[in-house]
């Protein structure tokens, strides 16, 4: 473990607790959706939604990898890129930035399973979307303390240089 400054762990801190709060928000609004399914009903089935079965599959496929993608190409960028020579704050800004439109990417498959929902009148979309949004939330957008210390680290170091 290298040494972190008590000003960075601060703004670690301070990063990192906006973050988890917000990917939090994101969860209660999936569950805000599955609720709100739950308890309307459409009036009419909308014709032709039938051929939305096999639409919604390919969609969220590429919804979910794409985030995963998005993750992995973003945080190495952050940590080998030009964020980490700008200094620990625009790292941070960066792992935050990256936090917000993970969680809103991945609440987006919730969104989709609430709309297709409301088109089919099947309930069974939003628990099945809404789950796969959770639980992308959770992998993709929830911040890993770890890897924020140590792009933090690798920035301190390259600006010590």
């Amino acid at each position: 473990m290298q040494y972190i400054s008590a000003e960075h762990q601060k703004a670690i801190g301070q990063r990192y607790r906006t973050a988890s709060i917000l990917v939090f928000a994101y969860c209660a609004s999936v569950f805000i959706f599955i609720l709100v399914a739950r308890l309307v009903k459409p009036q009419e089935i909308v014709p032709g939604s039938e051929r939305l079965t096999t639409i919604i599959p390919p969609v969220v496929i590429i919804l979910a990898f794409g985030v995963i993608v998005l993750r992995r190409v973003w945080v190495s960028r952050v940590i080998f890129g030009s964020a980490m020579r700008r200094g620990v704050d625009a790292v941070l800004s960066s792992l935050l930035q990256m936090t917000i439109i993970c969680a809103a990417i991945s609440e987006l498959v919730a969104i989709v399973g609430l709309v297709f929902c409301l088109l089919t009148g099947d309930f069974q979309y939003t628990l099945i979307l809404g789950g796969v949004s959770l639980m992308l939330l959770l992998y993709t957008a929830f911040p890993r303390r770890g890897e924020w210390e140590r792009a933090v680290i690798a920035s301190a170091n390259a600006h010590a240089k």
